[in-house]
């Protein structure tokens, strides 16, 4: 689950620039930068909302590639291969 921060963009002195930047607090990765703090922030929302949102899928997708590799007795290679091909006729 990704952390985000809004943090004040600096230049290469270490004076602040006026930007205002998203920051992944976990990977200390800039995301993107922005003019003014309600843009950052409402970034931010919409970030955390989709980086949440996937997080849910990947979770509900590995449960559900558990049960089925168990049901079918099948790897898991051999099984994200069959998913990325399709059946075979």
């Amino acid at each position: 689950m990704a952390k985000l921060v809004i943090c004040y963009e600096q230049d290469d002195e270490g004076v602040d620039t006026g930007r205002v930047q998203v920051v992944d607090e976990d990977e200390d990765l800039v995301l993107d930068t922005f003019d003014s703090e309600s843009e950052a922030e409402a970034a931010m929302a919409k970030m955390q909302a989709e980086f949440d949102r996937n997080d849910k899928i990947e979770a509900e997708y590995l449960a559900w590639e558990k049960e089925c590799m168990e049901r079918h007795s099948i790897s898991q290679e051999d099984l994200r291969v069959f998913l990325v091909n399709g059946p075979m006729d």
